[in-house]
C-alpha cells in the first residue's frame, strides 16, 4: 500500500470497506487514487482492471473521469465512445471521459467510484 498523500478519513474508510487494494500516488504534480484489481462486469475483454482517479483538487474540487489499465474493449466489438490514453507512472491507462455535475460537499470519491461502476454497466445499454 502506497500513501504519497492523505485522503479525507471518510474516503479512507470507504475505500478500505471495499476490500480492494488501493494506493494514493503522486505522479509529478498529479495525485491519483488507484484501486487495484477492480472487478469488471462480463462483456469486456478483461475481468479486472486497475482504476485511477485523479484527485488533484479534491476535496472540494470535482472528479469526472476514470483511468483504466489494461484498456477495456467490448467483447461484442461495439465501440466505447470518449476514450483516450494517458500515462500514469510510466504506464498507459485508458481515459474514460465522462462528465457530470459534481456537487462539492455532496459527492465524494466513493460516489464517483459508484458512477464509474455504473458507466461500465451502462455501456451495454447502448444500441
Amino acid at each position: 500500500m502506497r500513501r504519497d498523500f492523505q485522503l479525507p478519513d471518510n474516503d479512507v474508510r470507504a475505500l478500505d470497506a471495499l476490500g480492494l487494494t488501493w494506493d494514493a500516488v503522486r505522479d509529478g504534480a498529479a495525485r491519483y487514487v488507484i484501486v487495484r484489481s477492480h472487478p469488471v462486469p462480463e462483456g469486456y475483454t478483461a475481468t479486472e482492471v486497475d482504476v485511477a482517479y485523479r484527485v488533484d483538487a479534491y476535496p472540494p474540487g470535482p472528479l469526472d473521469m476514470a483511468y483504466i489499465r489494461p484498456a477495456l474493449a467490448r467483447t461484442d466489438g461495439k465501440v466505447i465512445n470518449n476514450l483516450s490514453q494517458i500515462t500514469i507512472e510510466g504506464r498507459t491507462y485508458q481515459q474514460w471521459s465522462r462528465h457530470y455535475p459534481f456537487q462539492s460537499g455532496v459527492d465524494t470519491l466513493c460516489s464517483h467510484m459508484r458512477r464509474f461502476r455504473s458507466w461500465l454497466s451502462h455501456e451495454f445499454r447502448k444500441r
